[in-house]
């Protein structure tokens, strides 16, 4: 099995929640641009429901005012999110927006653009709501079948294997992930393979997403290490392909405890 190594800088069940066609037009017969709007308050009980509705919202506004601060006349967004996981008071969620903007141009002449979010992670506790920028990589790991030839058109799956990594500490990070193939009944008493090793460095509150590592069917094990002066902190977690329905299918997340992982729910975008 080819293994490849690489160094990147950066940057449950699924509740979901939307918000549709939300369209601000400007004051006074489309003269100025529209106006910017109060972000969501967040919710006082924290759960799979309130977080995924506020994310939604948290969203939508968010677009919608980056918009009308560059003098908009018209935005439409909507907005959609996904509850992931929650440990304690840390409650994650991704959240996609996606719409149409209007600006004027002095002649009276309107152009019109396409807005497209990519999907992007959300820490929301009780103190703070955290959106994460992401960094998105794919790593070609020439992966092979049990033979040594090339995996059959049967055995491959998509979407393939996709790992997020999320740094929600005020400091700089750096992950060091191992992917093995678990063995299978008839190759009982064989070494794992081991599909990839890859280094990560994260900056502060953000995420990385590491995709398409393999897309061979099979049981994958997936684990994250992370040293911080001289104590080491790991998070492993298995997987089965084919899986979630999204890009990354599973989250590796450092916070202030350490390293845990999770299986990310299936995720339908805008």
């Amino acid at each position: 099995m080819d293994r490849r190594a690489f160094l990147l800088g950066v940057g449950a069940t699924g509740v979901c929640a939307g918000l549709a066609g939300c369209t601000d037009l400007a004051d006074g017969g489309g003269e100025g641009g529209v106006t910017e709007r109060d972000l969501p308050e967040r919710p006082d009980d924290l759960g799979p429901e309130s977080v995924a509705e506020y994310v939604a919202a948290y969203e939508e506004i968010r677009a919608h005012n980056r918009h009308a601060a560059e003098g908009a006349v018209e935005v439409t967004i909507d907005a959609v999110a996904t509850f992931d996981h929650a440990s304690g008071d840390d409650h994650y969620a991704t959240a996609q927006h996606a719409g149409s903007v209007y600006h004027e141009n002095d002649d009276g002449a309107r152009s019109v653009g396409e807005l497209y979010g990519d999907p992007v992670p959300y820490l929301v506790t009780p103190e703070r709501t955290l959106r994460l920028g992401v960094e998105r990589r794919a790593i070609e790991t020439d992966d092979r079948g049990d033979d040594g030839d090339t995996a059959s058109d049967d055995e491959r799956t998509s979407p393939p294997l996709g790992v997020r990594l999320l740094n929600v500490t005020e400091e700089a990070r750096e992950l060091a992930v191992t992917v093995t193939r678990r063995a299978t009944a008839d190759r009982d008493g064989e070494a794992e393979d081991r599909v990839a090793d890859f280094d990560v460095a994260i900056d502060p509150e953000t995420a990385v997403e590491v995709r398409s590592i393999t897309d061979v069917r099979g049981g994958y094990r997936i684990i994250g290490r992370m040293e911080d002066n001289g104590i080491t902190g790991e998070g492993r977690i298995e997987v089965e392909l084919p899986s979630a329905d999204r890009g990354p299918n599973v989250d590796i997340a450092v916070d202030r405890n350490g390293v845990s992982t999770w299986h990310l729910p299936s995720f339908e975008g805008v």
